[in-house]
């Protein structure tokens, strides 16, 4: 009998216990499930914002074209630029039409409507998903636009670092395609891990949410994960949760089963000597332990029950929801939205009162609400204030609650209606501005043909005196628009077209204007125009300055002469329709820069317009004579025969020669001139003109104030130099230049800071060194826009170098002289706060000709460079002529030992004589010294025993890309 029964009581514990462990269960999935509709939800959110902000680029980009600015691609520039600050992980933004559509946008879905692509990781970059979203036509055209670019994938950090899983516990996001897109624990270091074996998709193909368990590849643990497919994007969110963090305490729930087991059995073995009397204490017993087990069992699963659906309810309200204490009115409870809302954590918020969340307000105010509104349902706007100081406008709907831990409390709810309250102050604004503008601005109802709406400068530059709404078109209107216009503009309102008319107001004869009548149909929910919007500008000035702007265009402003452009277009229309000679001159005043130092640029200015006036005479009928800027002309000349060609070429030369007297000064000015002609020497206007400026300059050599005619052998290499320019322009713009890094080491062979090099990856010719580019880079003074790309590049590779734990080392970075002269205190000021570079870990190095050219203004920079904390170096030192005298003034931290010394240690005494000098004085002067170009052991020693603190050779690394760079060094010892 006594085993049956301890058999029952074993029977009932083993129930009690898998029945809650089921209800646990069931209760961890719900939970695990509802973190996961949390998660997707939150990632809704984010790239519903991100969509967000690209229809308002696409509407500022609508309405801009609309509007007819001047400068249409610089604001949509910036409106790009904006919203690219306030998405910092969107990148490469831009319009595109449909042939420049990344391969994943589908163009059939509807406009406004944000599409992901796929997962893409191009050139070693980091992995991003591409973005795209179909916008407005341009004005007048039907062909599609879309908004496109990419979306950095820390995009989701924010969004993953959010969740409370537990210990062990993980937040994933995935492509429906299976592909791993982020976790919460490793970030996007497994980007792009194909998960198609995880259950999660098997039962995806049957269900958008559910929850199954599954082991991890990556860890190696078992989950109870939870996944919900996000509403009208291509991913999946995911939170899986171990199942000790989910019931873990069933455990010790089994344990006081099983310890009430064994106490029952010891009462068993001790009652056995007093067996009527134990049986019958047993009988009580085992009716009472299972009637209470029952009734425990059956509350505690309903407290369970009732309490999860009341916190699901409450933490997974998508709105900022919490309770606080009438009487003291602390916050005590506050569900996940509104943690996220106002960016405090969940302790932050707690420890504060519900006036300390207003902008404007106080407690007081707070108070007399309670008060006053026992329910609130949303009669007043508050204005609430976030962790960061950032503010919102909320509409709050509250109610009393009886109790809530035992204190008299207020449910609270917070609607963030910021965005309608701005709308609303911009349509008080957009009435006032419209009443207010200066353009006329109408309203016209189509089927009546009535004119609803228009403002005071419509009245005043129509001269209809409509004033008020409903009114019929006054007639006087025919007075301003003519019959064509008329007609046109009807026609565009049959049709349901946008329209556009430029029409004579000619009501005032002394004063006739031209008025620009723009009109754009509204179409009601059905699509049927319904109504026409206008706007009337007075555009007679435009037109004035079109004119004059056209005329200046293609004319120079002090002598009214044609320009360069006017000329070549001359020159292309002479060589098709001339059968004689068409030369072009090129013509150079000797030493005009003598007359502006001496006499003044107004002397100067009436010079040039005296001799233009003398060339157009010389160069007669059916010539051009073009001012090309500064104290050059170009002209264009029409002769029968070469001979007549010499004769007026020389005429020229002798028109300006002749002496001019301006403001009382004799002047005598002689031109060098170049000529070139047609079809030997160019076969068009540009041609003709480069090769006549090639002949100025050899006339320049050959002593100025003579004529010379162009040959080909007067520069050869011209259209190479030409050519390497623009294949440098075009590899900036492509980014075609990639860094290499060489490691520097100290004496025990340790890596103490490393220098980048710019190499250009030439499509056709393969990887470039500086020796191949830097010349023309300089000359053509790309070399700013291509150093800021290295010392940004170079500093954001620091970052990742402190990443890895090598923070210590430096990163070294070449400046040319022009980048020295051009705003680069700026440019280090702004990559060392963009990337936290610490003191000393950026040196910059500078040639000794960069200090020799302006020594006070070197220094006075290179002491604005050190306040920066930047480290500086003068590289390849020796090879110059440096003062030691002003050298020991500036504030350098260290001298690079140029190679050429270093390769001959050991065979030329003068090069150690020349090295063992500059490490002494380098020591006398407090200044370290890296040895560049140490290839051998013998150069490694000779340099370390006289005291050379460090080396950068190929016998300790060669330049290298800055993952090999990553490998070589390892993890830090």
């Amino acid at each position: 009998m006594g085993a049956t029964i301890l058999t029952c009581v074993a029977v009932v514990a083993a129930a009690v216990g898998w029945n809650d462990y089921r209800v646990r269960r069931a209760a961890g999935e719900r939970y695990v499930l509802a973190l996961a509709d949390g998660h997707a939800r939150e990632i809704g959110l984010a790239f519903d914002s991100l969509a967000r902000g690209m229809r308002s680029v696409s509407s500022s980009v609508a309405f801009l074209e609309s509007g007819g600015f001047a400068d249409e691609e610089a604001i949509t520039r910036e409106a790009l630029a904006a919203f690219l600050d306030r998405h910092p992980h969107a990148r490469s933004v831009q319009v595109v039409e449909r042939a420049g559509l990344p391969a994943f946008v589908d163009p059939a879905v509807p406009a406004m409507r944000l599409q992901l692509g796929p997962l893409v990781r191009e050139g070693g970059r980091d992995w991003e998903l591409g973005i795209a979203m179909r916008i407005h036509p341009a004005p007048g055209s039907d062909a599609p636009r879309w908004l496109a670019g990419r979306l950095g994938l820390e995009f989701f950090d924010g969004i993953l670092a959010d969740h409370e899983v537990g210990e062990h516990g993980v937040a994933t996001i995935l492509t429906r395609d299976a592909l791993l897109v982020a976790r919460s624990d490793t970030g996007t270091r497994h980007t792009g891990l194909n998960a198609a074996q995880s259950p999660v998709f098997s039962r995806l193909k049957v269900a958008p949410r559910s929850v199954v368990d599954a082991r991890s590849r990556l860890d190696g643990r078992d989950r109870v994960v939870a996944f919900t497919a996000v509403g009208g994007l291509p991913l999946v969110a995911t939170v899986g949760m171990t199942p000790r963090a989910l019931y873990g305490g069933w455990w010790t729930f089994v344990a006081v089963l099983a310890a009430g087991f064994i106490s029952l059995l010891l009462a068993w073995l001790a009652g056995l000597r007093f067996l009527q009397v134990a049986a019958r204490r047993e009988r009580r017993m085992r009716r009472s332990i299972e009637a209470s087990e029952e009734a425990v069992g059956h509350l505690r699963e309903r407290v369970r029950d009732v309490e999860a659906q009341y916190r699901f309810l409450y933490d997974q309200h998508p709105l900022p929801a919490c309770v606080f204490d009438r009487e003291t009115l602390a916050i005590l409870e506050a569900n996940e939205a509104a943690v996220h809302e106002y960016g405090y954590s969940r302790d932050e918020f707690l420890a504060l009162n519900a006036a300390e969340l207003l902008a404007e307000g106080r407690l007081e105010d707070v108070r007399e609400e309670v008060q006053a509104y026992p329910r609130a349902y949303g009669h007043r706007i508050w204005l609430h204030r976030r962790r960061d100081g950032s503010h919102f406008h909320a509409l709050i709907f509250a109610s009393d609650l009886l109790s809530f831990r035992d204190r008299p409390a207020r449910l609270v709810i917070a609607m963030d209606v910021s965005d309608r309250v701005r709308a609303e102050a911009d349509l008080r604004l957009l009435r006032r501005a419209v009443a207010a503008s200066e353009e006329g601005l109408f309203v016209l109802d189509v089927a009546p043909d009535r004119l609803v709406y228009a403002n005071a400068a419509f009245n005043r530059l129509t001269g209809t005196g409509v004033t008020g709404e409903g009114l019929e078109i006054d007639p006087s209107t025919t007075e301003v628009v003519d019959a064509r216009a008329t007609a046109a503009l009807r026609e565009a309102i049959r049709r349901g077209e946008e329209a556009a008319a430029e029409v004579h107001d000619q009501r005032d004869p002394d004063d006739p204007r031209w008025l620009e009548v723009r009109m754009g149909p509204v179409p009601d929910a059905a699509g049927v125009v319904t109504h026409y919007v206008g706007l009337v500008a007075d555009i007679t000035a435009r037109r004035r300055d079109a004119e004059e702007r056209a005329f200046r265009a293609s004319h120079d402003a002090l002598t009214g002469l044609a320009n360069r452009d006017c000329l070549i277009e001359a020159i292309d229309r002479a060589v098709t329709e001339h059968d004689g000679v068409v030369a072009t001159c090129f013509l150079d005043l000797d030493r005009f820069q003598l007359v502006n130092d001496s006499l003044g640029h107004g002397v100067g200015d009436e010079l040039l317009v005296a001799s233009a006036r003398r060339l157009e005479a010389a160069a007669g009928a059916g010539s051009m004579v073009a001012r090309l800027g500064g104290d050059e002309f170009g002209v264009l000349l029409r002769c029968p025969d070469e001979a007549a060609l010499s004769a007026q070429v020389e005429a020229l030369r002798a028109a300006v020669a002749e002496a001019c007297t301006v403001r009382g000064v004799a002047l005598h000015v002689t031109p060098s001139i170049g000529y070139a002609r047609h079809p030997v020497d160019g076969e068009d206007g540009q041609a003709l003109l480069r090769a006549a400026s090639q002949a100025g300059a050899q006339a320049k050599r050959l002593g100025r104030n003579r004529s010379v005619a162009y040959r080909a052998a007067f520069d050869p290499r011209a259209g190479e130099r030409l050519e390497l320019i623009q294949d440098l322009h075009r590899a900036l713009q492509q980014d075609e230049f990639e860094l290499a890094f060489q490691l520097q080491f100290d004496h025990r062979r340790q890596p103490r800071g490393m220098e980048a090099l710019v190499r250009w990856r030439h499509p056709e010719r393969g990887l470039l060194g500086p020796g191949a580019f830097m010349e023309a880079c300089e000359e053509s003074g790309l070399v700013l826009r291509l150093g800021r790309w290295v010392l940004g590049e170079a500093a954001r590779r620091w970052c990742q170098l402190d990443e890895r734990g090598w923070g210590g080392l430096r990163m070294g970075v070449n400046v040319s002289a022009l980048q020295f002269q051009e705003g680069l205190v700026a440019d280090v000021g702004g990559a060392v706060r963009r990337c936290g570079l610490p003191p000393g870990r950026l040196e910059l190095e500078l040639t000794e000709s960069v200090l020799l050219a302006s020594p006070v203004e070197a220094r006075t920079v290179m002491q604005e460079l050190s306040t920066q904390g930047v480290s500086l170096a003068i590289d390849d030192f020796g090879t110059g002529y440096s003062s030691l005298a002003y050298l020991k003034e500036l504030p350098l931290q260290r001298l690079k030992l140029d190679q050429s010394f270093v390769r001959d240690l050991g065979r030329d005494p003068g090069n150690e004589a020349i090295s063992e000098a500059i490490l002494g004085m380098a020591r006398s002067l407090g200044l370290a010294v890296t040895a560049e170009g140490v290839e051998t052991e013998a150069q490694f020693s000779w340099l370390h025993a006289r005291g050379c603190g460090e080396f950068q050779g190929y016998l300790l690394a060669r330049p290298e890309p800055f993952d090999a760079v990553l490998a070589r060094l390892g993890a830090p010892g």
